[in-house]
């Protein structure tokens, strides 16, 4: 009996290698956890600076108020369900977690986005509570206002795919109901930022395959105080994804106002950031 160890090559035929590229394993994309961990830590300074107590060290809003307490328990106990579903103890399941691609998609964009967005608005994680129980990721918040102005709910693809298609069905349906709702959103009171729930918030996903999460994780790395060519060119792609998801959305006018205000007011932003350059 014959083997045939690689199907429809003929021997001494040439092999191109580049067909192969698919097994390649992937870059260890976990190696720049440290340096997003100290991103988020100094992004978390910046707003507390300006707004005390209002973000915790990972960028996350912080849990306060009456009802905190049995929302920080019910966080543990959703993650371990979490990792029991997984087969994992607890401290491996928050380990895995974190550098997970996922994760670390949502990270490397709050990075991005604060690089254009920081002198306007607050560019934060949302709550455990939100992310687990209302499906968003990060929010932006407009700093003269108060205002969340919109929410996030980020995703990274397969190779050859930016993973945006698995979102859309959602996001739609979050629209379709109104609009996202966050209970640790956000209000300006006395001109104090202060946790506040919201609700009708416009969403959108925000995707990135994963050569493009690796290309932008090292450019994030290297250019740490200046948008560089790449992170210029993800941007305007996540502009004009926000924008086709809008315009594809039937909304109410109340949310219709909403979403278009958001994207008017990113877009500006960004020309204002490249201008500046």
């Amino acid at each position: 009996m014959s083997l045939e160890y690689l199907p429809g090559i003929e021997p001494g035929q040439k092999i191109d290698l580049s067909q192969f590229d698919k097994f390649k394993k992937g870059p260890e994309l976990e190696k720049y956890l440290p340096f997003l961990k100290d991103e988020l830590f100094k992004l978390s300074l910046d707003a507390n600076t300006e707004f005390a107590n209002f973000l915790y060290k990972d960028c996350r809003i912080c849990l306060e108020g009456e009802e905190a307490a049995n929302d920080s328990s019910l966080i543990a106990a959703q993650e371990d369900s979490f990792s029991r579903e997984a087969g994992k103890n607890l401290d491996t399941w928050r380990r895995d977690t974190e550098k997970n691609p996922v994760n670390l998609t949502e990270i490397a964009l709050t990075i991005m986005l604060a690089k254009f967005l920081k002198n306007d608005f607050i560019v934060a994680r949302a709550s455990s509570y939100d992310d687990y129980n209302h499906g968003v990721d990060s929010v932006l918040i407009y700093k003269k206002t108060g205002e969340v102005v919109c929410g996030f709910d980020e995703v990274i693809g397969n190779q050859g795919d930016d993973g945006g298609q698995k979102k859309a069905k959602k996001i739609e349906n979050i629209m379709s109901k109104g609009g996202a709702r966050l209970k640790y959103g956000a209000k300006m009171l006395d001109g104090q930022l202060v946790r506040s729930e919201v609700k009708n918030i416009p969403a959108f996903y925000m995707s990135l395959s994963k050569v493009e999460l690796g290309e932008l994780l090292e450019s994030l790395k290297n250019n740490p105080d200046i948008t560089g060519a790449l992170e210029e060119k993800i941007f305007t792609k996540l502009i004009n994804s926000l924008e086709d998801q809008a315009a594809k959305q039937n909304l109410n006018k109340n949310l219709q106002i909403k979403t278009e205000l958001a994207l008017t007011r990113l877009r500006a932003c960004f020309n204002t950031e490249k201008l500046a350059a």
